[in-house]
């Protein structure tokens, strides 16, 4: 008898010991893993579909001035006395220089005004040119460290690159193109790049393909209008007058006076200071499409440009046109995070980009971006300039530290 109750005397000492545990531990035990969403992680699924950044944004076409209806009135070829170049110039000539059709001249030395002709090719390295500067369907024109003590005209050439040199150094006003005080003109579908130069006057550019101005000094007025694509980076104008430009990045840059943006079919600007005012709107944005792939729903929390949180504008929509979850109510269009993506449906989310203050002229190859959810996982993917999205990406799963986890 006394064996019997010993047995049964540990059976019950088994239960109630299994009953504590039960009782104690795995609550203890649930509360610390509860919170661990590791499932929940790997059952999100969502990827990059699609994506536009400035992609097919043309300019809007403009009449390219001639060179003989120029306001300037140095004309399209050069007055008496004037050398012919096919060569080069390397001891001071005082008269005028013309570069034949087709022709090449290299100039080292000072010299009069220059006249480059159809298809012809001009380089100036380290000269004066002491009166204008006339190109007329030329092929290229290259100025560097180079002075032009007079008016510029370019008309339709095909590649102009201006280095570290100096514009109407002599300060005469008097020419009056779209505005007087004109200094410069550039128009023609080609690729038009001025940098770390010097310009006392306006400079006007018209329908450039590629134009970019970086580091220089304009003393007046600088007007980029019709190019496709136009970068202006780094430099201090009197003032800047933007419109019908395809796509055209504006940032740290100093404006004197104001800023006018017209119509412009993608534009991008921070970083600047601006001492006048600024008329019209420079709106820049870029669009990804998410695709929710997984068996639960999507929650975007956060969103990256070029490796830094958001701080453009936001807004996104359901592909299919159903209502969404914007904050505590429903609507078709939201303009905050989260972005809440059902299962199967795609989100079509745009965000306003704003260059880094580390810019470089157009064109980027690509921006940058991510997108992070809820559950720790993130898709990120590459927008270049030429045809939108890259590669499309899936999410996958960031390092994740529990406990804290969402």
């Amino acid at each position: 008898m006394a064996t019997i109750m010993a047995e049964v005397l540990m059976v019950v000492i088994v239960i109630i010991m299994s009953t504590i545990i039960y009782v104690w531990v795995v609550p203890t035990f649930t509360s610390q893993t509860g919170q661990d969403n590791a499932g929940a992680a790997y059952s999100e699924k969502f990827n990059t579909v699609r994506g536009q950044f400035a992609t097919y944004a043309a300019s809007i076409p403009e009449t390219v001035t001639l060179c003989s209806a120029s306001a300037s009135g140095l004309g399209c070829s050069p007055p008496n006395p004037f050398v012919t170049c096919n060569g080069s110039i390397s001891s001071p000539y005082s008269g005028n220089v013309i570069v034949p059709v087709n022709g090449v001249c290299v100039i080292t030395a000072n010299v009069g005004s220059v006249y480059v002709e159809t298809n012809a090719n001009l380089t100036v390295t380290g000269a004066t040119i002491n009166g204008g500067l006339v190109g007329n369907y030329s092929q290229s024109i290259i100025l560097t460290n180079a002075k032009v003590y007079g008016f510029t005209g370019l008309y339709n050439v095909q590649v102009v690159n201006l280095q570290g040199s100096s514009f109407n150094t002599s300060g005469n006003l008097g020419i009056c193109t779209d505005a007087c005080g004109a200094a410069m003109y550039a128009g023609g579908r080609g690729s038009f790049t001025m940098t770390n130069s010097t310009v006392t006057g306006q400079v006007e550019n018209e329908v450039g393909h590629q134009t970019y101005f970086v580091g220089n000094h304009i003393s007046l007025r600088l007007e980029v209008e019709s190019a496709d694509q136009g970068s202006i980076i780094s430099n201090t104008v009197g003032s800047l007058d933007l419109d019908q430009n395809g796509v055209v990045v504006i940032a740290s840059n100093t404006v004197n006076g104001s800023v006018k943006y017209g119509l412009n079919r993608w534009c991008g600007t921070g970083y600047n200071i601006i001492l006048g005012g600024t008329t019209g709107v420079c709106v820049g944005n870029v669009e990804v499409d998410v695709l929710n792939t997984g068996s639960i729903p999507v929650k975007l929390v956060s969103v990256y440009m070029t490796n830094i949180p958001l701080a453009g504008g936001l807004s996104w929509q359901l592909a299919s046109g159903n209502q969404v979850q914007c904050g505590t109510t429903q609507s078709v269009t939201c303009t905050q995070l989260p972005i809440i993506i059902p299962v199967g449906e795609m989100a079509q989310i745009t965000v306003g980009w704003t260059p880094p203050a580390s810019s470089f002229p157009l064109p980027w190859n690509y921006i940058y971006f991510i997108f992070v959810s809820s559950h720790q996982n993130f898709v990120d993917g590459y927008l270049y300039f030429s045809y939108g999205l890259g590669l499309p990406m899936q999410s996958r799963l960031e390092n994740r530290i529990c406990p804290p986890c969402w």
